[in-house]
């Protein structure tokens, strides 16, 4: 659903270790871009070594588990203090390695696809947790909803399919999001 167009842009800077190939990093992004650009939000990507500046929001790419809430691992998470996000994210890269490996019903045996049709699965995955993430922070809330962005757990199929309307921003959520990023340039500008 095509809200407005570019109301809103931020940046983010990305660090990912040295097993993390950079196309699927840019592959990540560029879903996640996808699915918040169709918000009207402008995604500026930004590729770091390391934690580069404490003011703004950075994913890190990495193997580190998480916690899991249910049977299912988190593919990514964010941090909150004090009921407000910090602006650290996290992507399991072998969280999502995982789900790959045991979506063999849908997906058929991972070692048996392509080095591309694994990144392909994986960039869609990781990209639509990175975009469920950014929502967190663009809310600053915890809160999850029964469909959309904001839904709490997803199924393997969602995450891999080509389908990414699963994944929509709702409307209500950019009027609160593009509410409070207003405020924000106003409080910088004043």
């Amino acid at each position: 659903m095509l809200i407005a167009t570019s109301l809103a842009a931020i940046v983010v800077t990305i660090s990912a270790p040295a097993d993390v190939k950079s196309s699927l990093v840019d592959r990540v992004t560029a879903e996640a871009d996808a699915i918040w650009r169709s918000a009207g939000l402008a995604i500026t990507w930004e590729r770091q070594p390391a934690r580069a500046s404490s003011r703004t929001l950075h994913v890190i790419f990495g193997n580190e588990r998480g916690n899991a809430t249910s049977s299912l691992q988190p593919l990514g998470w964010i941090r909150f203090d004090d009921d407000r996000p910090t602006l650290d994210m996290y992507l399991s890269y072998a969280n999502a390695v995982s789900l790959l490996e045991t979506s063999r019903d849908s997906l058929g045996l991972s070692h048996n696809m392509t080095i591309l049709e694994r990144d392909i699965y994986l960039s869609r995955a990781l990209g639509r947790a990175l975009a469920h993430e950014l929502g967190h922070y663009l809310l600053a809330s915890k809160a999850h909803t029964a469909d959309g962005l904001m839904k709490a757990n997803r199924t393997a199929s969602e995450f891999f399919s080509a389908d990414r309307r699963r994944f929509a921003v709702a409307a209500r959520e950019w009027l609160q999001i593009a509410a409070r990023l207003d405020d924000a340039v106003r409080v910088a500008s004043d």
